[in-house]
C-alpha cells in the first residue's frame, strides 16, 4: 500500500494525491505547460498557491489523476476571475499574521508543509 497525501484544492477537501497512483500519461507535455501557466498565475492569486506547489512535485512523472486535479483547478480559476480585492478607508488599520506547520506531512518523501497567512485591516 501506497501512502498518499492529502492536499486542500480549492472547492474540495481531503483529496488525495499519490505519485505512484494511477496510470501514466502518454504525454505529459500538456500537463507540464499547464502547471506552468498556473504557477506564473500564483503571482496574483495566491488562494490556490498550495495546491499547485504540490501538483508541480509530479511534473517529472505525472498520471491522469493528476491531470485531473489540475483540470480542476482551472476551473476553480475559470469561476472565480470576477473576484477582487477591495481595500477600503478605514482609521484603523493593522496588519495580523499567523502560520502554520504540518512536520512530515507528506507520507512519501517526509517533507514537511508550512504555509503563512497576511491580513490587512
Amino acid at each position: 500500500m501506497v501512502n498518499c497525501k492529502p492536499i486542500s484544492i480549492p472547492m474540495e477537501a481531503n483529496v488525495k494525491v499519490c505519485a505512484l497512483e494511477g496510470k501514466d500519461l502518454k504525454d505529459a507535455t500538456m500537463y507540464r505547460q499547464l502547471v506552468g501557466s498556473l504557477i506564473y498565475l500564483i503571482l496574483s492569486r495566491l488562494d490556490f498557491s498550495h495546491a499547485i506547489g504540490v501538483m508541480s512535485r509530479y511534473m517529472q512523472n505525472p498520471k491522469k489523476l493528476h491531470l485531473k486535479v489540475v483540470w480542476r483547478i482551472l476551473r476553480y480559476v475559470k469561476g472565480t476571475l470576477d473576484d477582487d480585492i477591495l481595500y477600503k478607508k478605514n482609521g484603523d488599520c493593522k496588519l495580523v499574521s499567523f502560520c502554520d506547520s504540518d512536520y512530515a506531512s507528506d507520507h512519501y518523501t517526509r517533507c514537511s508543509t508550512t504555509g503563512y497567512v497576511f491580513m490587512l485591516g
